[in-house]
């Protein structure tokens, strides 16, 4: 048997190449942006809210979209005529589909009713970007979050939309509680993803803890008279703010959990070809600690400062 799937046709001829085909479908579906409508009128948090509604509506039997949405605005003393604008918004970010909460959002819903915050917003972008809008919204910001309004109103009108400011507003908001350069960094609490997207600040603060260290090895230059600069990935120049003069080379490792000595040991020495990138007044080391349990890690960092001439100083420091 054979199957035509857009301009290419497939061979079945057993129970294995039909399974085959269906993964591969599947795996090509999940890799692209699949809802095109876009309508998006409710609060990120609001959103988790009715998920958390659903899942617990879905606990005893009722997944539906409407008596959930409704029995969500009763509680609130809230208008029901307000459904018009959240079941549009459900539908297009695919968390509902059929007039029933689609599975993804009871898991959204599970995770906040769990206190998982964290973890539900990651599900909701997983769900939100597959929606073209906020798909395109998300590649057009990169790794930062800069311009993101005016991102919103580009991609938008790319498909040919006339955005009210409201609309464009609730775009945002939902873009901002998902893409993790939008979120403002905490090291208190953090996952390895939420991490990545705070190296720029883990740098930051590291560096400037490491104030004594710098005293130790008589570097003229304080923390506090210095600025980074991105030069590659986990790589940043030091320079200094009123004169931009690059005089250091900052580098980060992979986290590790815990603060195991011998597996400190082992990735800051793996870091010691730094030197040889340059000639510098300095360089600077960092391994990020990460203490606790998931989602919630608390971020520490062992900080290394190596003189031009290697002589070095280091320390763990607090990043909270």
């Amino acid at each position: 048997m054979q199957v035509k799937v857009g301009e290419r046709l497939y061979e079945v001829r057993s129970q294995a190449d039909l399974e085959a085909l269906c993964a591969e479908l599947k795996s090509a579906l999940e890799a692209r942006c699949i809802y095109n409508s876009w309508y998006i009128r409710v609060p990120p948090d609001r959103l988790l809210e009715i998920a958390e509604e659903a899942y617990l509506s879905y606990l005893r039997g009722e997944a539906e979209v409407g008596p959930v949405v409704g029995r969500y605005l009763e509680r609130l003393g809230l208008s029901r005529s307000l459904a018009r604008t959240i079941t549009p918004t459900l539908s297009a970010l695919g968390m509902s589909a059929g007039g029933v909460f689609s599975r993804q959002a009871l898991e959204i819903g599970r995770l906040i009713h769990e206190g998982r915050r964290r973890e539900a917003l990651s599900a909701l972008r997983e769900a939100a970007l597959r929606n073209c809008v906020v798909r395109d919204v998300v590649e057009r910001l990169g790794d930062g979050c800069e311009g993101l309004a005016e991102a919103v109103d580009a991609v938008l009108r790319g498909y040919g939309k006339q955005p009210r400011p409201d609309e464009a507003k609730y775009t945002a908001d939902l873009v901002r509680a998902i893409h993790p350069p939008c979120t403002p960094c905490s090291l208190s609490c953090v996952d390895r993803a939420s991490l990545a997207s705070c190296a720029g600040a883990l740098v930051e603060r590291a560096i400037y803890g490491a104030a004594d260290l710098f005293e130790k090895l008589d570097i003229s230059v304080l923390p506090m008279h210095l600025a980074l600069v991105k030069t590659g990935e986990g790589r940043y120049g030091v320079v200094v703010r009123d004169t931009n003069k690059l005089i250091g080379l900052a580098a980060v490792a992979d986290p590790i959990e815990g603060a195991q000595v011998n597996r400190l040991r082992d990735v800051s020495k793996s870091m010691d070809g730094l030197a040889g990138e340059g000639e510098y007044e300095f360089y600077i080391k960092i391994v990020p600690i990460l203490d606790g349990a998931p989602p919630c890690y608390r971020a520490k960092a062992f900080v290394e400062v190596v003189r031009a001439d290697l002589e070095r100083a280091s320390r763990i420091i607090k990043l909270e």
